[in-house]
């Protein structure tokens, strides 16, 4: 194909499609692990624009790579051939109101281990080991694991308002 068809097909994609455009773009600009994104980015333009099918279409996409956003997505085990994954620990088990007094953090690794909830109600309750709190490289670490889980909360708001919009705008659209 020539270079003009290449560029024809590229336009006629761009005008069924914005969104995807736009999500390719941050794709090619932020890491692989922060997919859910572009497609967050492509759905709300497609919204913008008003293609309904292609946002929902990119925000399934985004709710597919979320796992990848937190960190939390298996990895593919490189010795196997590809069918396999390579299992991750499972999380802690979950801890009873008795036993959380016994069970607090003892060191900056037990700290961030953590479940995110858990990790939350620790550091807005005061429970940070006292060594932790006067270290600045331990507090760093902890002030940029809470920065990680409000971005995550943030995201995750705004898939859940653009989504609401779209179903706002098609229930206007119906109404018209």
């Amino acid at each position: 194909m020539s270079i003009l068809g290449t560029i024809a097909s590229d336009l006629s994609k761009i005008a069924s499609d914005p969104g995807k455009l736009v999500t390719d773009v941050v794709d090619a600009v932020l890491p692989q692990r922060l997919k859910a994104i572009g497609d967050l980015a492509g759905g709300a333009v497609d919204v913008i624009v008003g293609k309904e099918k292609e946002a929902i279409a990119h925000f399934t996409d985004g709710l597919k790579d979320l796992p990848q956003l937190a960190g939390t997505a298996p990895e593919i085990d490189s010795t196997d051939t590809g069918a396999t994954l390579a299992t991750e620990a499972a999380p802690p088990p979950a801890v009873t109101s008795g036993e959380a007094a016994a069970d607090k953090p003892q060191d900056l690794a037990g700290l961030l281990a953590l479940p995110a909830d858990q990790f939350m109600k620790a550091v807005s309750g005061g429970a940070v080991p006292a060594e932790v709190a006067e270290n600045p490289a331990a507090l760093l670490q902890i002030q940029a694991r809470v920065n990680d889980i409000a971005q995550m909360n943030q995201l995750v708001t705004s898939m859940m308002s653009a989504t609401h919009q779209m179903q706002m705008s098609i229930a206007q659209n119906i109404r018209a």
